[in-house]
């Protein structure tokens, strides 16, 4: 009985540590998106190019945030989701995330916790070197 317990909670386990690369990945490309999509309107106004804005770092910090918040139950929990990096050029964002989740089993394989960290850019047009 002991071993089957074990093996299922070490499959379980394994799965959810193999779903935390997933998620970061996710939210790191959530993250660029957010950011890039914060476009600085007055340069766009007076210059007609399209810009990330300065405060687009903040707006990709939130969506980490939030992200950990929501995203706090069941097999899936996370119990920290945080932005390690920003960078935004005029018109590219990368962002690197790294969150973290438990075991579901803690008592069977100890209360290690699973991290990945991931990093996505957006950028500005579907091809490189085309103006925005």
């Amino acid at each position: 009985m002991f071993t089957v317990v074990f093996l299922a909670a070490l499959i379980v386990d394994g799965g959810i540590a193999l779903n935390a690369r997933a998620r970061a990945t996710d939210i790191a490309g959530q993250a660029a998106r957010a950011a890039a999509d914060d476009i600085d309107v007055a340069v766009l106004r007076g210059q007609g190019q399209v810009r990330i804005a300065a405060g687009a770092c903040g707006t990709a910090n939130a969506l980490v945030s939030q992200y950990a918040q929501q995203d706090s139950g069941g097999v899936n929990r996370v119990t920290s989701a945080i932005m390690r990096t920003c960078a935004t050029g005029a018109d590219t964002a990368t962002v690197r995330v790294t969150i973290t989740t438990a075991p579901l089993i803690a008592g069977v394989l100890g209360g290690f916790p699973e991290t990945a960290t991931q990093t996505a850019t957006a950028e500005c047009g579907i091809t490189a070197g085309v103006e925005c």
